[in-house]
């Protein structure tokens, strides 16, 4: 039987993001976690 992750269909990719703090880096984060599903 297939684990769950090995029978994902959509592809996955790592970003990393840095900056100063109060610069919006966990609304960005947010906002691209809420327009990709």
């Amino acid at each position: 039987m297939p684990s769950q992750w090995e029978d994902r269909k959509k592809p996955h990719r790592n970003i990393v993001f840095i900056g100063h703090v109060d610069h919006g880096k966990s609304t960005t984060v947010g906002r691209l976690l809420l327009d990709s599903g």
